[in-house]
């Protein structure tokens, strides 16, 4: 391993896969966002180990990133599918929205506020927005999500910072556990066998669901309807309000 000659690792490409060793052999566990900084923890010539801000250390290849002395001053995100994939940090600037890589572009595609007040009221409007994109494993943004990615990413557009894997953020809200025929919009539906939570998705208001299940869709777990899930009605273990603040 070489020494760290930069703190800082900014993703320029639209998505970068992270891998759990320094080999596109091993196994993907995640994703990084053009416009993300990642803090690095090792490198060598071809490979940076990085720690992004949920926690999550892996291993991206050196052509999907640069190396900075500090972070890429993104002002806004993403939040709507369009030429950008949901989630990308951007910096808006002079009515120009500027990428990471230095490309600018006209300020069309729908932004936020990176930095945005918690508010879990707008995390159904947001998640119907992406109704229909596909299953992904590892995936973060509209190209293609996973379940956790997908509850992860809408939250952090709703102003409220999540863990990366379901069993994660089961532990996140774990002392906020609901009545799920009482649930509000946007709280949490956990799933698993043997009390090990393996999916995950936003109640649409008591049973009801939106998830990332072969493509983002509501459904719901009560049973007899004919876009009931009956079979990740078998395996519900609890659902959580997610009403409070994260740190």
């Amino acid at each position: 391993m070489s020494k760290i000659q930069k703190p800082w690792f900014i993703v320029i490409t639209p998505i970068a896969p992270c891998y759990s060793e320094p080999n596109f052999n091993s196994a993907k566990v995640t994703e990084a966002i053009s416009g993300e900084s990642i803090q690095v923890l090792t490198q060598n010539r071809e490979w940076v180990q990085v720690e992004q801000d949920d926690g999550y250390k892996s291993w991206i290849r050196n052509f999907f990133g640069r190396f900075a002395d500090k972070p890429f001053p993104a002002t806004h995100i993403t939040i709507h599918r369009g030429k950008f994939p949901f989630g990308m940090r951007v910096r808006l600037k002079n009515k120009k929205i500027i990428s990471a890589d230095g490309q600018v572009y006209p300020s069309d595609q729908e932004l936020q506020p990176l930095v945005q007040k918690s508010d879990p009221d707008r995390i159904l409007e947001i998640s119907q927005s992406l109704i229909g994109c596909p299953y992904r494993w590892g995936g973060r943004t509209s190209f293609g999500f996973d379940c956790s990615g997908f509850v992860q990413m809408v939250c952090l557009v709703a102003g409220i910072k999540m863990p990366r894997d379901s069993w994660q953020q089961h532990m996140a809200v774990n002392n906020h556990i609901i009545d799920g025929k009482t649930a509000k919009p946007g709280d949490l539906h956990f799933f698993g066998k043997n009390e090990r939570v393996t999916h995950v998705g936003f109640s649409t208001g008591g049973l009801g669901i939106i998830h990332c299940q072969g493509t983002i869709k509501e459904e719901t777990l009560e049973r007899g309807f004919s876009y009931s899930n009956e079979k990740l009605s078998d395996i519900y273990i609890s659902t959580h309000s997610i009403r409070f603040n994260f740190s």
